[in-house]
């Protein structure tokens, strides 16, 4: 059976998420970033900011001293995981193959849906239609036989459109498009595949086995093979009924210090903590995702030996997760943390529990209490400062 795999994107997702909580930004240029940042950049701008030259890293005092009328927003990531997670919500009425990398990306496996859903294309249709009445933005879709090929579809229709590659026809529709779409192409490769004389995708995938190592290094049979639109990988399986929690955090510069990292992790893995045991649960499976500056993206996953709800035992597993994924030396810009495998909330009784246990249970309600009463910040682990300040 042939796949078929959609990509949903939502164009300048935090703008367009804050433009669907103030309708007045519609039209308006302005940037997303860090407010108490010495050195903030901008982590988003809006469509009309980007029509006007605006991009993704730009210093917020450069934008300030040459475009005085571009707003500049804080980031709200708890309202940005909410609107992701109500995507995904959408996307498992449709499949229990389906992942979500943050950003307004979606990833949806229909293979095997036509009797509940009718053809692909119609599929796909439906699904964007579903983000933009249930959710209230409206993607970008691209459907083809893989997660690769559907993702460069939607770059070449963005910021509105939907593109079907039917079947055979990837490598006839990557031929000519600007090789900058390939994921994985960044500034200087592609400065270096300008110097080689390639600028259209079919001419990267034109390479031999010996050209793409030796002109690309040695990922260089990997991009050519990107640019052949071969992908493997599938969405990961959501088991119906099943769900995961999600936090992360964007740093206000992109980073490679180890510890300034897992400093972050423990923040992240601490805020899903809070989730996790508001609604009861204990998660067995922990995963760390890296988004790097150069777009690229890298996960380790680590499993508990049982489910569980406590802080300290979800990080010791997200810290090994995160080595374990954290094979790169490009900076990190921003680190994500999913808890999955959720089932119900288990305590042993007090008479057959160690008594660390029953401390280590106690300190972990008090902080609890302290942070529902009083905010987040009222309580830190002192190894989660390091990214606070």
């Amino acid at each position: 059976m042939e796949r078929q795999v959609v990509h949903l994107n939502i164009a300048h997702f935090m703008a367009a998420v804050e433009e669907l909580l103030d309708p007045s930004l519609r039209g308006r240029p302005f940037v997303v970033a860090p407010h108490a940042a010495e050195r903030a950049v901008a982590v988003e701008v809006s469509r009309t900011a980007f029509s006007e030259g605006l991009r993704r890293g730009v210093p917020v005092e450069h934008i300030r001293r040459t475009m005085p009328g571009v707003r500049v927003l804080p980031v709200r990531e708890a309202v940005y995981r909410k609107a992701g997670a109500a995507l995904c919500e959408i996307a498992a009425g449709f499949s229990p193959l389906f992942e979500s990398p943050g950003g307004g990306h979606l990833f949806i496996d229909i293979t095997g849906t036509r009797l509940l859903f009718g053809h692909p294309v119609d599929c796909a249709a439906r699904l964007r239609e579903e983000a933009v009445r249930r959710a209230g933005l409206r993607p970008v879709a691209g459907l083809s036989v893989n997660r690769l090929v559907s993702k460069i579809g939607t770059r070449v229709v963005k910021p509105d459109g939907f593109v079907v590659i039917a079947p055979g026809d990837e490598r006839g529709f990557l031929r000519h498009q600007e090789v900058s779409l390939v994921p994985g192409v960044g500034a200087k490769l592609l400065e270096r595949l300008g110097l080689l004389g390639i600028r259209e995708i079919g001419e990267l995938a034109d390479l031999s086995d010996t050209d793409a190592a030796a002109f690309l290094g040695r990922h260089g049979a990997l991009l050519r093979d990107r640019a052949r639109g071969i992908d493997t990988s599938r969405p990961s399986a959501h088991p119906p009924g099943g769900r995961s929690i999600r936090t992360s955090h964007l740093f206000d510069t992109d980073t490679n210090d180890t510890a300034g990292i897992e400093a972050a992790l423990r923040g992240i893995v601490e805020d899903a903590g809070v989730l996790l045991r508001s609604d009861g649960l204990a998660a067995r499976r922990v995963e760390v995702i890296l988004s790097y500056s150069d777009r690229l993206r890298a996960q380790g996953a680590a499993s508990l030996p049982s489910p569980s709800w406590r802080d300290a035992e979800l990080f010791v597993a997200a810290r090994a997760a995160l080595h374990r994924g954290m094979a790169r030396r490009v900076r990190v810009r921003r680190v994500s943390v999913v808890l999955s495998q959720l089932r119900p909330e288990a305590r042993q009784a007090e008479l057959f529990s160690p008594p660390e246990t029953l401390k280590g249970e106690a300190l972990q309600g008090a902080i609890d209490s302290i942070r529902r009463r009083y905010g987040r910040e009222a309580v830190l682990t002192a190894s989660a400062m390091r990214a606070r300040t």
